[in-house]
């Protein structure tokens, strides 16, 4: 029996009110799929509001279920994953730094992939997973400064101490992948893993704006000065969503796959963000590597071993893979960095100061 899924199949998103899932969410009724998505209080109007009114224009309100699920409490997907034929673990926690780097980073990612999978292998009925993980468990500080990043690499530079977030996502990936390797074979389901770069795109709502656009919500609010000499590796969410769908329909899917529309340098890229509202004051100014260790030190939220390793750093992804496997085309970069922006700025989702005259 194929693992591939089509329309009528039911499938379970965890993490269901976040940036991509909710985009996600959008694409899979519209292809029409039932949907069961998971988020940790299915009554709290204020974050699921908008998965109802994805529901409603898509016409599909009784393809939507919303169930309570939290990823540090072992059972707690049982009920969500009874009856599905796929799942989509976007649920993750987006921190970089924290003052109990194990508990509060890397143990919500590993712990609660592993709570993920063992629901569905109690499911029984669910043939193929797709994780969400990212880039940061591909790239890493050892390689030449010119190596183009593949899916043959694995990150293996970030520790607790220097970057939590990209040592959680190689763990929870490598887990994931050993989990369903020692199930036994009439157990055993499909496990695919999509890692995207930096998601950009339109946030659906105002917490999707402190999620992976915070860069760009940072510059459009003035938060800092300016911007830091950063190689970013851009992807659309819309697109990212699209191939998750890809991911869940394909007929061989690899086991891996990187998903990266453009890599562009941080201060350039926000200056484009700059010329297309030009009448918003933003922070766009590139600042020195110095001062932005500098600063790192004093601000909780940022890691200041991991930037110390990153400013300068050109590490270029490569998405060839996805692009033949899923066919995969981008979206012009031109066209996510302004769909970043402008809901930001229409919604009052960030701090705006216009331009006298």
């Amino acid at each position: 029996m194929s693992a591939a899924l089509q329309a009528g199949d039911l499938v379970c998103v965890t993490g269901a009110n976040g940036f991509i899932a909710s985009h996600l969410i959008s694409d899979l009724l519209q292809a029409g799929y039932r949907v069961r998505g998971t988020v940790r209080d299915p009554s709290n109007t204020a974050k699921v509001a908008h998965l109802h009114a994805i529901a409603e224009a898509a016409g599909a309100r009784d393809r939507l279920e919303l169930v309570a699920a939290d990823l540090m409490k072992d059972g707690s997907f049982d009920a969500a994953m009874a009856g599905a034929a796929g799942v989509c673990h976007c649920a993750a926690a987006v921190f970089f730094a924290a003052e109990d780097p194990q508990r509060d980073i890397v143990d919500p990612s590993l712990i609660g992939t592993r709570n993920v999978l063992e629901s569905v292998r109690k499911a029984g009925t669910v043939r193929r997973v797709v994780h969400t993980s990212s880039v940061v468990a591909v790239y890493g500080w050892d390689k030449p400064d010119d190596h183009l990043f593949t899916e043959a690499d694995w990150n293996t530079s970030s520790t607790l101490e220097t970057d939590p977030y990209g040592l959680a996502k190689v763990e929870a990936e490598k887990a994931a992948r050993a989990f369903v390797d020692g199930l036994p074979e009439d157990e055993r389901f499909e496990l695919v893993h999509l890692n995207p770069g930096m998601v950009w795109g339109p946030p659906l709502i105002k917490a999707h704006a402190k999620a992976s656009p915070k860069l760009v919500r940072d510059v459009v609010s003035r938060t800092n000065p300016g911007v830091p000499r950063l190689m970013l590796n851009v992807v659309d969410v819309r697109d990212v969503s699209e191939a998750h769908v890809r991911a869940l329909e394909a007929e061989s899917p690899p086991a891996r796959c990187i998903l990266v529309a453009a890599n562009g340098w941080m201060p350039e890229l926000m200056q484009q963000i700059q010329a297309m509202f030009p009448d918003v004051v933003m922070g766009t100014r590139k600042i020195p590597r110095w001062v932005v260790l500098l600063v790192s030190m004093f601000d909780k939220t940022l890691n200041t071993a991991q930037l110390g390793k990153l400013v300068g750093r050109s590490m270029p992804m490569s998405s060839a893979l996805s692009e033949s496997a899923y066919g995969m085309t981008w979206r012009p970069l031109a066209e996510t960095l302004h769909d970043t922006a402008a809901p930001m700025i229409e919604h009052g989702w960030a701090r705006v100061k216009r331009r006298r005259g």
